[in-house]
């Protein structure tokens, strides 16, 4: 049975918060959640390849930040229940990336990228918000599309 949160959990997960909140920080999630969007694993790729961009820093930062506290879930640190309840970050980017990552870890990367990430997103009831999620961003895609498709 999953222990029940307590302060110690609430405490890391404050902290995490805040770490979201650094400038930098906030600049690199902003491009990563708002501004990049690829259509096909390609343009993935060159975001993932794109070494020495402000781009691909973005891309590093997020993501192993992400798959960091994912880590601290996995391994117990953190209450899984309490991270869930109080973070939506990491299981969007998952339902945007998440597709593209087992072909980068065979191509490019170590075959652990990003795995605690994808260990965390990996519950039922993860993968049903991720399902949401996906749900969201493909209407997103069909609007832009159709908004391209008007002008």
């Amino acid at each position: 049975m999953p222990r029940k949160p307590n302060a110690d959990d609430a405490q890391l997960i404050l902290h995490l918060y805040e770490l979201r909140g650094e400038p930098v920080m906030r600049a690199a999630r902003k491009f990563m959640v708002s501004e990049f969007w690829p259509q096909n694993y390609d343009e993935f790729k060159a975001l993932l390849t794109a070494y020495g961009t402000e781009q691909n820093a973005c891309f590093r930062q997020v993501l192993t930040y992400w798959n960091m506290a994912a880590a601290m879930v996995i391994q117990g640190a953190v209450n899984e229940e309490l991270f869930f309840a109080t973070n939506g970050e990491p299981y969007f980017l998952w339902a945007k990336f998440g597709q593209y990552i087992p072909q980068a870890r065979k191509e490019y990367i170590d075959p652990e990228f990003l795995l605690n990430l994808e260990k965390m997103v990996s519950t039922s009831k993860a993968k049903a918000r991720i399902k949401r999620l996906q749900e969201r961003i493909a209407a997103r895609a069909a609007a832009q599309a159709a908004k391209a498709g008007n002008r």
